[in-house]
């Protein structure tokens, strides 16, 4: 429900941006005011990432994503019943306060009470749903502009209210994550919640015995590991590359131009000359090309690898801009269009380069569903090391966002100024990204926190770094790190009761 909330909040707003009744009521609805729509909401969710973990650590996963839920309730309201502009944007950053929170809690929920056996494909579910929260929005948004009155975009940032209503229910429905209550000391709720999930009740069953020990062990070493505050992650100069491998990433997902088509693919699908619902249902299909690519990448990454998907992305999306752009630029002329407030690309008089633009917009979310989508936030969850895990994510996730708002409020201005010279500039930058991940992103897959770790004290290009002789080469760093974190975790547990003691 947490990606679905995602999902949805992420592209309702591209349709509901194209429908007469929306630009009428919001007249006038300025490039500046369109980017501003999208924008706010990734300036919430920046807060989101960046306050949730405090707020999970106090209160508790279950309950902050609840007290979340809440919030986008309140955003869901605020949008529904604009009366202007002003309160429209109020609503899309306090909706984005809530997308930010569970774009971060949501996937650690999951992670922290499923079996290890299935974890990475909750995650990959994860990405699956937000996916799905972008398709049900789209085919609303088309279902809906045949209401002829402000309904027409009122019922849709209604809609989106219900899954958050269910979502904050779920104090009353789900326990509270166990390593949560082994980090709060609270062993006995622990030991329930594990014997509910994976014994079938029965607290003395081996598969929830190892999993408490594995917990209060993890949360031993991270607590004698981490490092206290945002601050002390930056001025470790042992963090400084993986940092910036890791936000280079998450920026370079935002990047890549995926969210020129998840936000305004209407409006270009509507220069490439459908007009009216068309435009909503091409949308629609959009987003369903998306759910349907999306699980071949999370079947390809575990076999190919995050770093050769990254690259095939980035080559097969940079080709789709350039033709996007010499298709609109070729066979097209600019003009004003008053229902937009912005100049346009007319390509009434080419329609066969008209079914080009829409052919190459879906191959490339078709390109980008399969690799960038999902494969950068698996990325940035493997390479940081057990002392800064929790902290360089949540950075990385906020410099995500932050890479959301600019793509949001500056596309639809470059849109204005020159038309489709925006996507030889998104190409462009595709081509710096392609080049920056072969000469500079390690390939995760496989190895250790601690053999990455050791990687990253490694080579700054890695284009042909043979990862087998190089970590065989520093083995026994490897196992000096290794040796570090049990270390650690003695040194906590010196004075404390017995491990072998029950926490009962």
């Amino acid at each position: 429900l947490g990606g679905l909330l995602f999902g949805y909040d992420f592209g309702v707003t591209s349709g509901v941006m194209a429908m007469p009744y929306f630009q009428e009521y919001f007249y006038e609805l300025t490039p500046a005011i369109k980017g501003a729509l999208n924008s706010l909401m990734g300036c919430g969710a920046v807060f989101g990432c960046l306050i949730v973990g405090v707020l999970s650590d106090r209160f508790g996963r279950r309950d902050t994503i609840a007290g979340s839920a809440l919030i986008f309730i309140v955003g869901g309201i605020l949008q529904t019943a604009s009366q202007n502009i002003e309160m429209q944007l109020i609503g899309r950053f306090v909706s984005g306060l809530s997308v930010g929170a569970c774009s971060v809690l949501s996937p650690m929920y999951n992670a922290e009470l499923a079996p290890k056996e299935i974890r990475g494909r909750l995650v990959g579910f994860q990405q699956l749903m937000v996916d799905i929260g972008l398709l049900v929005s789209g085919w609303l948004d088309f279902g809906t502009i045949y209401i002829h009155s402000d309904w027409s975009w009122r019922i849709p940032y209604m809609v989106q209210i219900l899954p958050a209503i269910l979502l904050a229910f779920c104090p009353f429905l789900l326990p509270r994550s166990p390593r949560w209550l082994v980090e709060k000391g609270r062993y006995d709720e622990a030991m329930l919640v594990l014997a509910q999930v994976h014994g079938n009740g029965d607290q003395n069953h081996p598969y929830v015995q190892q999993e408490f020990k594995e917990i209060k062990d993890s949360v031993v070493l991270e607590n004698n590991l981490s490092v206290g505050s945002y601050i002390d992650l930056l001025k470790d100069s042992r963090n400084h590359r993986v940092l910036w491998v890791g936000c280079s990433i998450a920026i370079f997902q935002q990047l890549t131009g995926a969210n020129v088509i998840m936000y305004y693919a209407a409006f270009m699908f509507q220069q490439a000359g459908l007009k009216g619902s068309m435009s909503l249902m091409a949308n629609g299909i959009n987003y369903i090309v998306m759910v349907v690519f999306c699980i071949p990448g999370m079947l390809l990454v575990d076999r190919v690898g995050r770093v050769k998907l990254m690259i095939w992305g980035s080559t097969g999306m940079c080709v789709c801009f350039f033709i996007i752009a010499g298709l609109y630029g070729g066979c097209g002329y600019k003009e004003w269009d008053e229902a937009s407030m912005s100049h346009v690309v007319n390509m009434s008089e080419n329609p066969n380069a008209q079914n080009a633009v829409i052919a190459f917009i879906f191959i490339f979310v078709a390109f980008y569903a399969t690799t960038w989508a999902p494969v950068a936030w698996i990325y940035i969850a493997e390479i940081f090391p057990l002392r800064i895990r929790s902290k360089g994510f949540a950075l990385a996730s906020s410099v995500l966002w932050i890479g959301n708002i600019v793509v949001g409020q500056v596309t639809p201005v470059l849109m204005d100024s020159i038309t489709w010279g925006t996507y030889l500039i998104y190409g462009a930058i595709g081509i710096g990204m392609l080049v920056w991940v072969i000469l500079f992103a390690p390939e995760p897959k496989g190895l250790s926190l601690e053999e990455m770790e050791v990687i990253f004290k490694g080579p700054l290009i890695v284009t042909n770094l043979n990862y087998t002789e190089y970590l065989a080469a520093h083995h026994e760093e490897i196992e000096r790190i290794r040796e570090e974190v049990n270390r650690a975790a003695v040194d906590k547990s010196k004075g404390e009761m017995s491990e072998e003691k029950s926490p009962l």
